[in-house]
């Protein structure tokens, strides 16, 4: 296991490397939109290279702010997904239930967290560190691409509904 991960998970239950259940995981992660594209030869592959957890109701994930180089798949439970805007105030973006993802962008660009991310329920997840996703680039190019590609994807749709967001706001202020 990841010492990053170990150290920063150090008081959550360590449920082991994934592809020690590799059929649930596989399970969950194929009935996400993200991982649908995924056949079951992908998802073992990934699966050696996840550290899993069990958190409680009300644990914070991820912080806002603090270094990041990891992200998270949500296994089970649900995750509330909180910015802090310009002027202090706690901002809920979203909840990401089985199958989610987390953390993407401080996986892809190693800067710090861009929201907080903690459980409402007790969630099961799974981390993968910047260090894994470099050893799958390099033994499992492949698999590396299409899953580069998927988180890609992924970021811009965030990034899209945030400018179409960002418009419809400003449309209300304006008019």
């Amino acid at each position: 296991m990841s010492d990053l991960i170990h150290a920063i998970y150090h008081d959550l239950e360590y449920l082991g490397v994934a592809i020690d259940f590799a059929a649930e995981v596989g399970e969950v992660l194929q009935r996400s939109i993200f991982f649908e594209q995924f056949d079951a030869w992908e998802i073992g592959t990934l699966c050696q290279y996840l550290q899993c957890f069990v958190a409680p109701g009300n644990t914070i994930l991820l912080r806002e702010g603090e270094p990041g180089d990891h992200m998270l798949i949500v296994l089970s439970g649900e995750v509330a997904v909180r910015k802090t805007d310009l002027s202090g105030h706690v901002v809920g973006l979203g909840l990401v239930g089985p199958g989610g993802i987390l953390g993407e962008m401080s996986l892809i660009d190693g800067e710090h967290r861009f929201a907080t991310c903690a459980t409402i329920k007790p969630t099961r997840f799974a981390a993968l560190t910047r260090q894994d996703l470099n050893e799958i680039i390099a033994l499992h190019p492949r698999l590396a691409n299409k899953f580069l590609l998927l988180l890609l994807e992924a970021i811009v749709g965030r990034l899209r509904d945030t400018g179409t967001r960002m418009v419809a706001s400003e449309a209300r202020a304006v008019g």
